[in-house]
């Protein structure tokens, strides 16, 4: 089962390893898209406002004129509205340059899992659309989709239920990162998505990978709401969850990664 697009990038495993695709070339489409639509935006507030001041510094209209009242008011107007334009300009096209076209840390997940699966396995790194936001990566399979919250971050952290603690000075402190949250939510938006695109029934998982191993990272679990591992040990730690049972066949596995990746 091979995925050949002509837009983005492609990484073969191995011969017969998992496939892992990024879809870079249609991001970064997108990203000179919107930074066209912030330069016709910007354009727009910076009309607004030479007009807003061209009508102050040459009054059309006489302070004695009936209408006079509504011109002074759109004059006004023009100026932050077109202040406004001008900035949300510079917004969008700080969005379009720093748009992720990959995941560094997705890259690195599928390097790990090369010699654990085979050809049916693809990982997706660097998912971003409209309908679903950044997620850093799906593993998509007969298994159905993992979607993946990846982390490089090293320490020691305790993760209860959907809570986390991080050991800072021998005390255990709460987090404001909660990659079990963020998790969540992608595999949420994730089946929004796949929803839109003609799939309801797909089966969806999440999980929080750690691409580090001890003793740059060590982990305490205690009933985790989402399945918590170390890269290094994501196939057997997941092996009574989203690796416990082939619940799609080949061809729902080509439409799940056509509907993510494209």
């Amino acid at each position: 089962m091979g995925y050949h697009h002509g837009s983005g990038s492609q990484t073969n495993c191995h011969r017969r390893g998992m496939q892992t695709i990024a879809p870079t070339r249609s991001l970064n489409r997108r990203s000179r898209d919107l930074l066209m639509v912030a330069a016709l935006v910007f354009l727009l507030g910076a009309a607004m406002l030479a007009l807003g001041i061209g009508l102050h510094v040459i009054s059309l209209v006489v302070p004695d004129n009936q209408g006079y009242g509504v011109y002074d008011l759109l004059r006004k107007a023009l100026l932050p509205l077109g202040a406004s334009l001008a900035l949300l300009s510079l917004g969008l096209a700080l969005r379009a340059i720093t748009w992720k076209t990959d995941s560094k840390h997705a890259r690195q997940l599928g390097e790990k899992l090369a010699g654990q699966l085979d050809h049916r396995y693809v990982l997706i790194r660097g998912i971003s659309k409209r309908t679903t936001g950044y997620i850093d990566g799906a593993l998509v399979s007969p298994h159905g989709v993992l979607a993946l919250r990846i982390s490089d971050r090293r320490g020691e952290f305790f993760n209860e239920g959907g809570d986390w603690l991080r050991l800072r000075r021998g005390k255990w402190q709460p987090m404001r990162w909660n990659p079990t949250r963020e998790a969540i939510a992608s595999a949420s938006r994730l089946r929004a998505h796949l929803k839109l695109s003609g799939l309801p029934d797909a089966p969806v998982f999440a999980a929080v990978v750690f691409l580090r191993d001890a003793p740059e990272l060590r982990l305490q679990l205690r009933q985790p709401a989402l399945p918590v591992v170390h890269a290094a040990q994501l196939v057997p730690g997941l092996r009574q969850g989203y690796f416990a049972a082939q619940r799609i066949s080949a061809d729902e596995v080509r439409a799940l990664v056509r509907a993510i990746y494209e």
